[in-house]
Order: C-alpha cells, then structure tokens, then sequence
C-alpha cells in the first residue's frame, strides 16, 4: 500500500476535527481571536490606503449573500472575505499566530465570516473551522517560517492558502479525499515576496487577501472534482522544496497537531507596528516609566533582537507612506519619544515622516543580531544619554504572548478603542457580548448588523 501524503494525512485530521474535541483554550482563543479581527476590520473599513481594495471588491463581487464589514455591502464570499481581510490587515494591529506563522485572524476570520453567512453555518461550527485554519497554518509555519522567511518570501502569502482551505473546506464539508485536493491545489497559488519591508507600497494589506481568496477556490473546485499533486508539500517540486531549498522536515507539520492547538499561541498586538518592534517598545515604554528622559538627550539607541527581526524593521529609515512608517523601528522609537506614544495617527500623519526631532532619534538607532539559546524572542536594549548614563533593558518576548498575555479587559479596550469611533457605543458592547457566546450561536446572523455603520 502506497503510504500517504503530507496532504492526505493533513485532511485526515481536519475533516476528523469536531467541535467536543477542542479544549476549552482553544474554544477561548478562537472567540479572542475573531473579537480582535472585528475590531481592526471595523477601523481599518475607514482607512484610505485600503479603499482601493474595497472599490476593487464592490467592483468585481457581484451581488450576493457575505457582508462587508462595518460598509454593508453585501458580495460573493470570496470577495467579501477579500475586502474584509484587507481591513482587518490594515493597520498592523493584527494577531500573530504561533511558530511563526504569520497572521492566519486575517486570512481564517474573514473566510469563516463569509462563508459562515453564505452557508447558514453554526456558531459551533465557524470555531471548528477556525480552530483548523490556524493549526494548519501553525504547523506548517513551524516548519518552514525560518527557510521561507530568509529566502524572502512572505509567509503570509505561501502558508496562508493552506489554512483559507482548511477552513472553506471545513464549512463546505469537503471529505478527506477533497481536502486532500484543496491543500494541492492550493498550493499552485502559494507566494508573497517580502520587499514591502524594505521600499514599502501598501500591497501587503492583500497578501491576506490574496491568500484567502484562492484557499476559498481551492476548496470549492476540490469540491467540484479538480485535482492536485498530493505530493504537494513533500514532492522533488513541492513547497519544501521550491521555497524553502529543502530545508525543513515535513513530517513535522504532522508530530504535534493540536498538541497544543496553535490558536491557543497566538500573540495579540497593542501597537500600530510590524511586530518585529514590539519588544524593543516594550522595553523603551518601561524605560520611559521608571526614569523619564527627554528625546533631546538620547545620544545613542543600540537594540539587540533576533536577526530575522533586525532585518524586517531596520532598513526604512525615511518613510514615505503608511506601512514604510510601520515597518520601521528608528520611526517608531522616535514618534515614541518625541511624541509620548505609538498611537495609529502618528503612523498615518505624512508630516511626521518627515519630522526633523523623530528622524534624528531614527538616525541614532542600531541594531545587532541575537540569539540565545531557549530564548528565540530575547531583546536587549540600551539608550545612552548625554550625561554618560546608560539606561539598559531586557525582555524574554513581547507583549500579549502566550508566555506574557493580555487580560480580557485589555482585549475588549483594544475593540473598544478600534470600533468606538466607528459605531455606537451600545452596537460595540453588544458586539463584544454575542462573540462571546459565538458557540451558542444558530449562525452568525445576529453579529453581522452590529459591525455595520448605523
């Protein structure tokens, strides 16, 4: 008997996932994780770098049964997930899942959102299918994050055709033998490249977008009867090998499944930034707290941090547009200093680009490689000031970590903060209140008008 592939074996375990199998972390997470997507949608609907995408959407979606978030308009899935994930990718405010895996809330929330509502799907089972979308995108991304990401393909892109077609396959209720065929056929539409972090362009808000319009696809010609090499990931000319030079074991992306599930791990964001720079703010934040200074005094910043990390926000050193702002880390360090804050406005106020107090405190930033073993997050920072003093701190991982975790309030504030100015305040309490009692759900009917405009 032939043994089986990566892809059968992988379809296996999802099209076998039930919701009674899910522990109650996960069951946590997954309401966590569509809380916090909702909200960035919600601001990120409003936002003007994105609204070429939603024209584009509206343009091309037809008329259908998915709602747009917080606009209203109502398109096929696929298109309505595409404009949804553009938003919730829009302002870095995005989680991050675990082993690397880049950002599956804004690929796997929109495809569940969308189909979800086309299909009349339960509560219960738009968790399950979440659930399967970042376990897939999790475990590959342990494996391959650190091959694909030097090689300099975006990992967003390449893994997250995988977990779009685990979570359409799911709600569409694709047997393994068709799950098998969507995970190979979509791994025909894997790619993004990564120089958005070095000459910025907003088209990293898509690479979500893109990646979730072809799992969608995927599954449903899967679904259809088309097929794939289920030789995929492990094939003379699958995705180890063509982005990742062979490095990497793919029968890793099967040891661990669900041990423990990989939405559990996932890193939740407070700052408006590429979340290579949340640890050095982390620690600068607390520097600021325990001994105020002045901007005016930094003479030096030196950052130690992990070199994939020094790579992805140290090269902008002169933004030119919103996401060159985001995915630098001397920007980001002197709106901090200069300005007392990371807010989302001092990333969207071209004058600050150009600033001359925040791009001398950018010009005095330098950042070294580090790795220390057991502590792959570890960030040293030292500012030295004109007195001679040396203000020094240190930081095992960032933030709203699975090791370093926000509380529920700190959650609900974040959604509050994102979709108070958008909507009214009683619409965002009754949001946070119905994502909370998701599985209780007949479907997600009833939260769709709560993330629309009045």
């Amino acid at each position: 008997m032939t043994a089986k592939t990566i892809a059968q074996r992988l379809a296996h375990w999802v099209v076998g996932l039930r919701f009674e199998d899910l522990s109650s972390d996960a069951l946590y997470h997954a309401k966590r994780c569509m809380l916090d997507t909702l909200g960035v949608q919600i601001r990120g609907a409003t936002l003007p770098w994105v609204q070429p995408v939603y024209r584009y959407a509206r343009t091309l979606g037809g008329n259908g049964n998915a709602t747009i978030t917080y606009h209203g308009d109502r398109l096929s899935a696929p298109y309505a997930a595409y404009a949804n994930s553009a938003f919730a990718y829009s302002c870095e405010l995005q989680h991050h899942g675990s082993f690397g895996s880049a950002h599956p809330g804004v690929i796997v929330i929109p495809t569940v959102q969308a189909l979800g509502e086309q299909l009349g799907a339960s509560g219960r089972d738009l968790i399950t299918a979440i659930v399967a979308g970042y376990e897939v995108q999790g475990r590959l991304g342990e494996t391959l994050f650190e091959p694909v990401f030097k090689r300099n393909f975006h990992p967003q892109g390449l893994l997250g055709v995988f977990s779009a077609a685990a979570a359409a396959g799911r709600l569409l209720g694709l047997d393994e033998q068709q799950q098998a065929h969507a995970f190979a056929i979509a791994g025909s539409h894997a790619s993004s490249i990564l120089e958005y972090d070095q000459a910025g362009g907003e088209v990293k808000r898509i690479h979500g977008a893109i990646a979730l319009r072809n799992g969608i696809q995927s599954a449903y010609l899967a679904k259809e009867g088309l097929t794939g090499p289920l030789s995929v990931f492990e094939g003379r000319r699958g995705i180890f090998a063509s982005f990742a030079g062979g490095e990497g074991d793919p029968e890793q992306v099967l040891s661990n499944l669900a041990q423990p599930y990989c939405i559990t791990l996932s890193r939740y964001r407070i700052y408006p930034t590429v979340g290579s720079c949340h640890t050095v703010l982390d620690i600068v934040n607390d520097m600021l707290a325990k001994t105020p200074f002045d901007h005016r005094q930094v003479v030096s910043i030196e950052t130690e941090m992990p070199e994939f990390s020094v790579h992805h926000v140290t090269t902008v050193t002169r933004p030119h547009d919103v996401i060159s702002a985001q995915a630098s880390l001397g920007y980001s360090l002197g709106v901090l200093l200069v300005k007392g804050d990371n807010d989302l406005e001092r990333y969207i106020d071209s004058a600050l680009w150009r600033n001359a107090e925040v791009l001398a405190i950018t010009d005095k930033l330098a950042a070294h490689p580090l790795k220390v073993a057991g502590h792959p997050h570890r960030t040293r920072v030292a500012i030295t000031l004109e007195s001679g003093r040396v203000l020094t701190g240190e930081q095992d991982d960032v933030r709203g970590s699975e090791t370093m975790p926000f509380s529920d309030a700190i959650m609900e504030e974040k959604f509050r903060r994102l979709a108070g100015d958008m909507l009214p305040a009683e619409q965002v309490e009754s949001a946070i209140k119905l994502v909370a009692q998701l599985e209780q759900l007949e479907s997600i009917e009833p939260l769709l008008p709560l993330l629309k405009k009045p």
